[in-house]
């Protein structure tokens, strides 16, 4: 009777038994974390590797095993006693069957556990995880199954047959890793390793046509390898040169050579070779060259090459565009004392599309700390990225020196710190959000319960944190420590990634409490906590099973939108709703469809359940909305009551809205459709300019109509300075600086016997658009007095941070783009 110890040494020991033991072990332990645990991109991906790495053993043992048995000789011997002529595959079908035999069962696994794993972790889009299974893990299986066909043709000793099928394996990881480091792309294809899709911050990832593309290459390639056994390949499986017949008959041992095998493999190789030779065409792969291909314009300035695409905003705006990249290059120099070597190449892509298409990163921005590249979506003047993705560059000289980054290889390995590599970035070039600053957007993180502990996020932990929670804790900390400490300490503790000992003389434990207690003393309203709880809302993208099928679903209702198609919208909006309920934004933009679409009374319907469900929070069918959603849900019951022209429902509507914390630009918004509330003759003509139920709100004519309808604004009795201010906003839309500042003046002072603008936060907008008009128009003293009121009215961390910054711009535009001489 066999014991329990026998029976498990004999599964460790039989390598096919111990790879089934380790894959369903594996996966089953996969099966506990969300997204990674059930069939899609992230299990997919996950399981690739591991099956190409096990396929190379089965195909290695399928030849050993046929080896053993001798049966290939027995063929021969029945061939030789008929003394017909050959008529026989040779050794490639049997090969086969006992390769793709056990393959089916290393995939059928994993599989098997993958189908079950719903029952305990929430899989929204089955079948789009067996595409990718079937993409992925199965087709890597199958390559890596050739190479061990090969690996053990080559060799008698199993060690060396491994070592030979891993070869191609090896091959293809350094080649790929030389190709993301080296090459501007964030993005892999690789014929064992599947499919890496880029930043975790990109939700969607369909499976595209290169990506079918690429199978298609893989699978030429194995097609060619196994008609190459076919034809080099002896019936005792030795390596032998291909004979023809001889009187009828074959040499002892030789391989045929069957002329329809030879074609079909120089077909195969030859197609296969004219994919995986030309990456770049294909969109396998993208190096500088075929990206500045795709953006063919080409700036350049002191320290700068601009790659950018003729005909877009960038086009038209290229000088000012070039003086702002200097800008952020002078803020950074002055700042750290150092410097990268120039130039550093800036691709600026005209759509987050276009950017996915080539890089693999679509709405997030990228600067390789390393490469010495920036790689931007096009963001209106003054760009609010691109001075975060220029200080990676510059961080280059504070890291290691290979990726420049805040990591270092000691006795337990190699480390990585995350939070410093995004800290840093983060703390030299802060964003304000409307009043508050860094650091009081850490310091509403911390008040609502939601930061990440510092020690969890100081490594490859940061990744599973949710980005914009993860972003404000690293940035503030670190900025912290450079306003406290100095840039050299924190160079310092950049360079040994992470020892605050070494750097600081203390522990990240004794550092931490401080910064809080920093944080702590921040003077911050209850509004301003609400202002931002939505924006800390969103869970980590590991937290949500659904993610990808939800940006799958939002992807669609935005190309049905931009195809017109509004049936097909609603539908996917709908799909939307059910597939992640718990996320009340969805409905709100499913109502939002339908009001485009003409349904204003379905419109109407689904607000006011989601005003019911909101009233009944944590309960069955019950949604907790911040404040944010809440304006929003108030802001489209109030323009569909505008739109029937009950301006008295829409008044309490948006003063309902109003009362919540808010944003500064959702307070303007919403303070002036109030005010279009209370005028039955600007009412429509404001419902025109913000056309909230224009199916194709984009679309260029949109622009056109807009500035009629705020030309319209102006024209109306004691409406100069609204009408002004929409119509320079429009014009600075276009970026025609000159009559935007002549327009924004107005909306400053009207004129005798015409009420001025009506809030502060309408004030403020327009002073800011006027020094972005007057930088435009180089009409810089000007701006310097607006700039001068401004500062006198910026009494918070924000407008401060947000004053100081345009001063500085001014300045330094005044030295680079100097007004232009007055024609003779």
């Amino acid at each position: 009777m066999t014991g329990p110890g026998t029976l498990l040494r004999r599964h460790l020991g039989a390598p096919r038994l111990r790879r089934r033991w380790l894959l369903g072990l594996a996966t089953a332990g996969l099966t506990a974390v969300p997204l990674v645990g059930t069939l899609g991109y992230e299990g997919s991906l996950v399981l690739t590797a591991p099956l190409a790495l096990f396929a190379v053993g089965v195909g290695v043992d399928a030849v050993r095993d046929e080896r053993a048995r001798g049966l290939v000789d027995d063929a021969v011997r029945s061939e030789r006693a008929r003394g017909a002529s050959d008529n026989s595959d040779g050794p490639l079908p049997a090969l086969l069957r006992a390769g793709l035999r056990e393959l089916a069962i290393l995939l059928a696994i994993p599989l098997a556990i993958l189908l079950v794993a719903p029952l305990w972790q929430t899989n929204c889009d089955p079948w789009m995880g067996l595409a990718y299974f079937a993409m992925g893990p199965a087709l890597s299986g199958l390559c890596g199954l050739v190479a061990g066909l090969w690996g053990g043709l080559l060799a008698t000793r199993r060690g060396r047959q491994i070592g030979l099928g891993l070869l191609p394996l090896l091959f293809c990881l350094i080649v790929g890793l030389w190709r993301i480091y080296a090459d501007p792309v964030v993005f892999a294809f690789d014929p064992f390793f599947g499919y890496f899709a880029g930043p975790i911050y990109d939700e969607g990832i369909p499976i595209s046509s290169r990506y079918l593309w690429f199978r298609g290459y893989n699978l030429l390639a194995c097609a060619a390898a196994l008609l190459l056994i076919r034809l080099v390949v002896s019936p005792s499986l030795q390596l032998q040169r291909p004979t023809l017949r001889s009187r009828g008959e074959l040499q002892p041992q030789r391989p045929a050579l069957r002329p329809w095998s030879l074609a079909g493999c120089v077909l195969a190789l030859a197609c296969a070779a004219s994919l995986g030779l030309r990456p770049g065409h294909h969109g396998f792969h993208h190096d500088v060259d075929s990206l500045a291909r795709s953006l063919l314009g080409t700036h350049r300035s002191e320290h700068f090459v601009i790659h950018y695409a003729p005909g877009s905003q960038t086009a038209r705006d290229i000088e000012l565009v070039a003086a702002e990249h200097e800008f952020a290059w002078d803020l950074l120099a002055t700042r750290l004392g150092a410097h990268p070597e120039p130039p550093i190449h800036s691709f600026v892509f005209p759509t987050p599309e276009s950017k996915r298409a080539l890089l693999g990163a679509g709405t997030t921005e990228v600067a390789p700390p390393w490469r010495g590249h920036l790689y931007l979506n096009e963001q209106p003047f003054p760009h609010r990225v691109m001075h975060h993705e220029l200080a990676h560059a510059f961080s280059y000289g504070f890291g290691d020196p290979v990726f420049g980054a805040p990591a270092r290889l000691g006795w337990g390995g190699p480390r990585v710190n995350l939070a410093l590599l995004e800290g840093f970035a983060t703390a030299l070039a802060p964003r304000p959000e409307g009043h508050l600053d860094l650091h009081d957007q850490a310091a509403i993180l911390e008040r609502l319960g939601l930061r990440p502990p510092l020690a969890d996020i100081m490594g490859l932990g940061f990744w599973g944190k949710s980005s914009r929670r993860a972003y404000a804790a690293a940035g503030s900390f670190s900025l912290w420590l450079i306003e406290t400490r100095g840039v050299a300490a924190f160079s310092e503790l950049y360079r040994s990634a992470g020892d605050f000992d070494l750097a600081y003389g203390t522990s990240l434990t004794e550092l931490e409490p401080q910064w809080l207690a920093f944080l702590a003393a921040r003077e911050l309203l209850p509004k301003d906590i609400e202002a931002l709880r939505q924006r800390y809302k969103q869970r980590p993208i590991f937290q949500r099973p659904c993610a990808h099928r939800a940006a799958d679903l939002a992807a669609e209702a935005n190309a049905a939108q931009a195809r017109g198609d509004g049936e097909r919208r609603l539908g996917a909006l709908r799909e939307l709703c059910s597939v992640e309920p718990e996320q009340p934004e969805h409905r709100l933009a499913l109502a939002h469809a339908q009001a485009q679409t003409g349904h204003r009374d379905d419109a109407a319907g689904t607000l006011d359940a989601v005003a019911d469900a909101a009233l009944h929070p944590g309960e069955p069918g019950g949604l907790e909305l911040s404040d944010t959603l809440l304006a929003v849900l108030d802001e489209r019951r109030g323009d569909l009551a505008l739109a029937r022209g009950d301006l008295s429902t829409a008044d309490g509507h948006y003063a309902r809205a109003l009362e919540r914390g808010l944003g500064e630009a959702q307070q303007r918004t919403l303070q002036i459709k109030r005010r279009g509330a209370g005028d039955p003759a600007l009412a429509p003509r404001l419902l025109a300019y913000f056309s909230p139920f224009d199916p194709q709100p984009d679309h260029a004519s949109q622009a056109v109509l807009r500035l009629y309808a705020a030309l319209q604004v102006a024209a109306l009795p004691h409406q100069r300075a609204l009408g002004a201010y929409l119509v320079g906003r429009q014009l600075l839309n276009v970026g025609d600086g000159a009559d935007a500042r002549d327009q924004l003046e107005l909306s400053l002072s009207p004129g005798p016997g015409q009420p001025g603008l009506a809030t502060p936060e309408l004030l403020r907008s327009a002073r800011l658009m006027l020094i972005e008009a007057c930088v435009r128009a180089r009409d810089y003293p000007r701006a310097r007095e607006v700039l001068r009121e401004l500062a006198l009215a910026s009494t918070l961390a924000g407008h401060r941070l947000e004053t100081q910054q345009w001063q500085a711009r001014v300045e330094f535009f005044a030295r680079t783009l100097p007004p232009e001489p007055l024609a003779p």
